[in-house]
């Protein structure tokens, strides 16, 4: 899993562009097993990265690798995902390039009906884009597909048209891959001369130009033609020309191809070789499909690593989500708490500013009753005074008692109750229920025992 991590974190330093770049360079040298190892471990980063092109692009190069090493199905799943990608993006040009290589490898595969659907979708995608060079190939592609199905008359129909494009466009190495495709319709036709001019000259173009690939499958083909005309020695020798540089290239899928094709031509004239080439078709078919084997297990174990690693970081939002929600919760109360701290802070600070007032208050009314109790013009100012301070600390100032209040508060005091001060003073009882009220409200006092009680305090 480390290493996968590791794998990841090294792709995604790297630009899809970079990638695609290193890819094809090793894909140019013939390096299809290194080219194949690069993509797959870059994939990941790839889908993640969000570049469609380039990832295209990489898909592209995986399928023709995998399609060089032999490995068909591999080879179909990358070109499919490239092909649904192109799709997507609606470019007529890369939807047909996609349709032509799906095309060669159910070639290979021997799905010949599919493979002619999908090389004819191409052709009507790419003929509207007036590509000659696509277009050649997508009509050597068909050709090759018709040849195989026995429609040989069309094949060359196609096969020419395709090589009639690359010359009159000055392409010499791309005009010899279609003299290559020509020969092959000649040579089922029958045209045995035709066709081995034509792989002739395709052969010294393909040496020139280095190309190793379209030589080996050149090398083959006059091979054939060569047994097909009588001259046996001649064929052995382009197939075994034919295996060394398929060996060269990597290629397993040529190198059984031609390995069988030796065994059946040297079966009379050299039957320990021909045994050996026979051993070899399995070992090559073996070692195909262990490689594929090996390539779906390290796939799989790539995906497991991967689907381990979505869950932990799952499990990581998940456990952080909690927290975060923990957090919050444990946030919101201690700001409630803080309110309800501010709030009883608050109300504390009124209750002592108030404790205080009233104190103030019941001083002031203390010292105005005495003065009151005590008439005296020298006493006016203080009275004026202790009045104004009441009306500052909130409070209705008390003014001094009268005669009558002072008589009936003094009565008050014995005891009496107000039917009998009225009686007494010769008053009705609801004038003097008045007084009292009024007594009441100086003093600020709200029943007769609270007036008995302070009285009887200023007396002391």
């Amino acid at each position: 899993m480390m290493r996968t991590l590791y794998l990841l974190l090294f792709w995604a330093a790297l630009s899809p562009g970079d990638i695609v770049e290193k890819a094809s360079a090793m894909f140019d040298e013939n390096r299809y097993r290194e080219t194949v190892d690069l993509i797959n471990e870059a994939l990941p980063a790839l889908r993640q990265s969000g570049d469609v092109d380039n990832l295209a692009e990489c898909l592209s190069l995986l399928s023709i690798s995998y399609f060089r090493l032999g490995a068909f199905s591999s080879a179909w799943d990358a070109q499919n995902e490239c092909y649904q990608l192109d799709l997507a993006s609606g470019d007529p040009g890369n939807i047909s390039s996609s349709l032509n290589t799906m095309a060669a490898i159910c070639l290979a595969m021997e799905n010949y009906d599919e493979g002619e659907r999908l090389i004819r979708e191409a052709i009507r995608y790419e003929e509207p884009l007036g590509n000659t060079a696509a277009l050649a190939i997508r009509y050597g592609m068909a050709a090759d597909i018709l040849l195989k199905q026995g429609k040989i008359e069309e094949a060359v129909t196609f096969a020419s048209r395709a090589l009639e494009m690359d010359k009159a466009a000055g392409r010499p190495v791309q005009a010899a891959v279609r003299q290559s495709q020509l020969a092959a319709a000649y040579t089922e036709a029958g045209r045995l001369v035709e066709a081995g001019q034509l792989l002739d000259a395709a052969a010294a173009t393909f040496s020139k130009a280095d190309d190793f690939h379209s030589l080996m499958v050149c090398r083959h083909q006059q091979g054939i033609v060569a047994a097909k005309r009588g001259s046996f020695w001649q064929a052995a020798q382009y197939l075994r020309e034919g295996l060394t540089l398929s060996r060269q290239t990597g290629e397993l899928l040529q190198q059984r191809n031609i390995s069988q094709d030796l065994a059946v031509l040297l079966k009379d004239a050299d039957p320990r070789a021909s045994v050996g080439y026979l051993q070899d078709v399995v070992a090559l078919s073996d070692s195909i499909y262990r490689q594929e084997m090996a390539r779906k297990m390290a796939e799989l174990t790539i995906k497991n690593d991967l689907d381990r690693k979505e869950q932990e970081i799952l499990t990581q939002e998940q456990t952080l989500k909690a927290r975060t929600h923990q957090i919050v919760l444990l946030s919101g109360l201690l700001v409630l708490v803080l309110l309800l701290a501010a709030v009883l802070l608050h109300l504390y600070l009124i209750h002592r500013r108030d404790n205080e007032r009233l104190k103030r208050v019941s001083a002031i009314k203390d010292k105005l009753l005495m003065l009151g109790e005590s008439p005296n013009p020298e006493n006016a100012k203080e009275i004026s005074r202790l009045a104004r301070e009441l009306t500052d600390a909130g409070e209705e100032p008390a003014t001094s008692l009268t005669a009558r209040e002072r008589e009936i508060a003094r009565l008050c005091c014995e005891g009496l109750a107000s039917k009998e001060i009225a009686d007494r003073l010769t008053l009705s009882p609801r004038t003097v229920e008045t007084h009292k009220n009024n007594i009441f409200k100086k003093l600020g006092v709200s029943s007769t025992a609270e007036l008995v009680e302070l009285l009887g305090k200023l007396k002391q």
